[in-house]
């Protein structure tokens, strides 16, 4: 029977940046700083030139085509939902390659995407169903990229520093969240929406050319796993068989789709809880985005993988969701925001770090493209729920409810880690009885050979 366990690795006294010693992640973590920002920057130019190719009063209802929301609801749905539908064979794809190599391939493909886009815009050729299929073919690519980046991690730095390098990726992510939307606005009203396709295009050959000098031999890099049929299923029962990682990916689904919607929830709260500008939106969201970076910051030099710090992140969340629907003004919602950040950076660091040491090398891509599917995907199904629910109740009573969700979900995922160290004491105390038993009466035996 497979043991619970809540903490892979055995502490020891890292610093915040300690997995920043190993070169090969050193040179690989900077060229992500600029392949996240980058990748912001094109999303921030994507949406913008979707609204400017819809119309600006048409809709649907009133017989004018297609409206402005729903241009890019589709949009993103493009470039969101094949990772969720096609995420776990991404992972497979992960697992049957060499990363690297893999790594290599999809990142091209993206940069000569956002070159193409880039050209299209630049020479005004550019429609709305271009950017449709450069979406589509977005989320296609990323369905292969995505478990393929975050199993690599494990590849640059192996076991003893992987907590420590995920905690510092999740911050890298967070931080191109943060920046690039406020790059990418500057850019447009700077020099168009052209030269943030062009950016982010270098920005994916910097991450190319990384790629290609790494110290192979450095690189931690076991036997990818044997091409067969099934490895979809295969992935999800051994998912499904590991109690951690089980409890683990369901309490993720439950949090990310009810309590990860910020670019539902955010907007909200900004302009009807707090009857605020587009500048009091912005701050709100860069409140967010360094909190998140914070928090990554902050849990890298002391992460403890497992079930127990999975519940008290979610704790944590439903505290700060209790806060947010208090109507105490600006300045205590924007530090609650900050505050969301944080415990989001918390608990991004600590599943990925639960999946990341739990996850043998052979299906490593397959259980982190779990993650990729929940963080990226959750908003299809999450976001239209979050919107109902606050047009239905109000943005307050909605926070309320998020929080008993998250406080409901700490409570499960601790009384399921009370019951197996339950379990792990009955079976540590009946193996030891056993071998009490066993050595008992191998002595008696001896005892009663001699004297016979």
């Amino acid at each position: 029977m497979m043991a619970v366990q809540t903490q892979i690795l055995p502490p020891k006294p890292n610093t915040t940046f300690a997995s920043l010693r190993n070169r090969n992640f050193r040179t690989y973590f900077a060229a992500q700083i600029g392949s996240n920002i980058g990748s912001w920057i094109q999303i921030t130019a994507e949406n913008w030139l979707v609204l400017q190719l819809t119309p600006a009063h048409a809709s649907p209802a009133s017989g004018g085509g297609l409206g402005r929301g729903l241009a890019l609801g589709i949009t993103n749905a493009l470039q969101f939902g094949p990772l969720v539908f096609f995420g776990l064979y991404g992972g497979v794809i992960a697992d049957r390659c060499d990363r690297r190599r893999l790594l290599v391939v999809t990142q091209s493909a993206l940069a000569l995407l956002a070159a193409a886009i880039g050209v299209l815009v630049a020479a005004r050729l550019i429609q709305l169903w271009m950017i449709w299929l450069a979406a589509l073919l977005l989320g296609l690519i990323m369905s292969i990229d995505r478990p393929a980046l975050l199993s690599f991690v494990k590849d640059l730095v192996g076991e003893s520093d992987l907590p420590n390098a995920v905690a510092l990726n999740n911050a890298v992510i967070s931080s191109g969240r943060m920046i690039g939307p406020v790059t990418g606005g500057l850019l447009i009203a700077c020099f168009g929406a052209a030269p943030s396709f062009f950016i982010n295009a270098v920005s994916f050959g910097f991450v190319i050319l990384v790629l290609l000098i790494l110290d192979v031999g450095r690189l931690h890099v076991s036997r990818p796993a044997d091409k067969k049929p099934g490895q979809v299923r295969e992935g999800l029962s051994y998912i499904r068989q590991d109690p951690v990682l089980r409890l683990t990916v369901i309490a993720m689904t439950v949090i990310f789709i009810a309590a990860y919607n910020f670019q539902v929830m955010v907007p909200l709260m900004a302009f009807r809880m707090l009857g605020g500008s587009s500048e009091l939106l912005g701050i709100v969201m860069s409140s967010l985005g360094l909190g998140a970076v914070t928090g990554s910051l902050i849990i890298a030099s002391w992460i403890k993988p497992g079930l127990l710090m999975i519940a008290i992140c979610c704790g944590l969340l439903s505290l700060i969701h209790i806060w947010l629907s208090l109507p105490l003004g600006i300045y205590f919602s924007v530090a609650g925001m900050f505050l969301l950040g944080v415990s989001c950076g918390f608990l991004n660091v600590t599943i990925t770090s639960t999946l990341q040491v739990r996850a043998h090398d052979d299906v490593r891509g397959r259980v982190m493209s779990t993650y990729s599917i929940g963080i990226l995907g959750s908003a299809l199904v999450g976001a239209p729920l979050a919107g109902t629910l606050a047009d239905a109740v109000g943005v307050s009573d909605s926070f309320l409810i998020i929080a008993a969700i998250c406080v409901g979900t700490a409570l499960a995922i601790t009384s399921a880690w009370i019951k197996a160290q339950n379990r792990a004491v009955v079976q540590s105390a009946a193996t030891a009885s056993l071998d009490i038993g066993v050595k008992s009466g191998t002595l008696q035996s001896l005892t009663s050979g001699r004297d016979q």
